[in-house]
């Protein structure tokens, strides 16, 4: 499983998240199934999606770059 971006939404009283239907497939349920949720553990699974300043943006996309210079470098040294 993967990181997903999710949008919190309101339906009349209560929060939504929504979830993939892969996910409920690998874990035996259907959209009408009811499930328990151990909120303890899902509090540690997520996180509030927190805007980047203008930096922090620069820093990630030289750090992105550096990986997919090194990952090319990589990829040449094997094939040679």
């Amino acid at each position: 499983m993967t990181i997903q971006e999710r949008k919190l939404r309101k339906i009349g009283n209560s929060v939504v998240v929504t979830l993939s239907k892969d996910f409920l497939k690998s874990i035996g349920a259907n959209e009408s199934d009811i499930v328990y949720v151990d909120e303890n553990t899902l509090k540690e699974s997520i996180v509030k999606k927190e805007e980047k300043d203008e930096a922090q943006q620069r820093f990630e996309m030289i750090m992105a770059k550096s990986v997919q210079k090194h990952n090319e470098l990589y990829k040449e040294l094997v094939t040679k």
